[in-house]
């Protein structure tokens, strides 16, 4: 029983196929062909960049900006209190320190 060897694409690899297989007058099939890989994975690839690209744009404001995430913005609330629970025992330290 052999293995079968299972080619690895990068990112870009993958972008570019997906552009190929969308000019016009291509074929799925060809492209697919041409790459030595299943039209399943192609779709599949299709499936994740949209969803992807809709992902990304829901992320984004009117200028483009990546707009933060409620985990971010919750992480960095927690930071800012966390900022502020050291600063009042640092003060609290630096006061005990002189009375000694």
């Amino acid at each position: 029983m052999s293995k079968r060897a299972y080619r690895r694409f990068t990112a870009e690899e993958k972008l570019a196929i997906l552009k190929e297989a969308e000019q016009p007058g291509v074929s799925v099939a060809e492209v697919c062909r041409k790459h030595a890989m299943s039209p399943s994975l192609l779709y599949s690839w299709r499936a994740v960049a949209h969803s992807a690209a809709g992902t990304a744009l829901k992320r984004t404001d009117a200028r483009g900006q990546v707009k933060p995430d409620a985990e971010v913005a919750r992480m960095r609330a927690e930071l800012e209190r966390m900022r502020a629970v050291i600063s009042e025992i640092t003060a609290e330290n630096l006061e005990l320190k002189k009375k000694i």
